[in-house]
């Protein structure tokens, strides 16, 4: 009787418990693949007319395109002279959807005190994009950081 209750408690945790396979990113492999690395504060987030699936995880997710304005304190790869930049990321289609194991998507606060170390590659409308890619930027191209240095 034991054994056949141990079996149903592995069997239903092993249910519950589900996962998503993911790249997992070095810090040199990041700074590697950028073609801009910075530190910003950002200024303001506007929607565009971009709707699309964001890749590498099902089922689908459903995203709306966000262009968010940064103003850069401190280059640490790329034009050293860039004092602002575009970051192309998004937001679901549906902020009230359920899902479980979702993506990881940013969000920012222009009213916040935040900065943030961000991992950048160049698109061809002139934005920027998080390397790791959309589908879960702030695990790794989208750093939030502590402290209070300006």
């Amino acid at each position: 009787m034991r054994k056949l209750l141990l079996g149903f408690i592995i069997l239903g945790t092993s249910l519950l418990g589900q996962a998503r396979l993911m790249q997992s990113w070095s810090y040199q492999e990041l700074y590697d693949q950028a073609d801009l690395v910075v530190v910003a504060k950002p200024e303001s987030t506007q929607p565009t007319d971009e709707h699309f699936i964001l890749p590498n995880i099902a089922p689908d997710v459903h995203v709306v395109g966000l262009s968010t304005h940064f103003y850069i304190k401190l280059v640490m790869k790329g034009d050293k002279t860039m004092k602002a930049l575009v970051l192309h990321h998004c937001r679901l289609a549906n902020p009230g959807e359920l899902m479980m194991n979702g993506p990881e998507l940013a969000e920012f606060d222009p009213k916040g005190f935040s900065n943030y170390l961000l991992f950048l590659h160049r698109e061809a409308d002139g934005r920027y994009a998080p390397v790791s890619g959309q589908t879960d930027p702030i695990l790794f191209s989208i750093l939030k950081m502590a402290g209070a240095a300006r």
